[in-house]
């Protein structure tokens, strides 16, 4: 089950195994469909212009 909802904006977090992934202010787009793993989420970064896959795990709440 998801916890977070499309249009919802999150931070997402930096990845360490990747440099490519940079952490910011993003969008989710969709909810994509549990396939026994992680729970997953099409997202659209702030200051990026292609959208991603990235986990659950990778987004957390806005914090002010």
């Amino acid at each position: 089950m998801h916890k977070y909802k499309v249009g919802q904006v999150l931070d997402l977090l930096p990845n360490r195994a990747s440099s490519s992934r940079k952490a910011g202010e993003c969008q989710i787009v969709a909810l994509l469909p549990y396939e026994g793993h992680a729970v997953q989420y099409k997202v659209q970064g702030k200051a990026e212009t292609h959208q991603r896959i990235v986990s659950e795990n990778d987004l957390q709440l806005i914090r002010h």
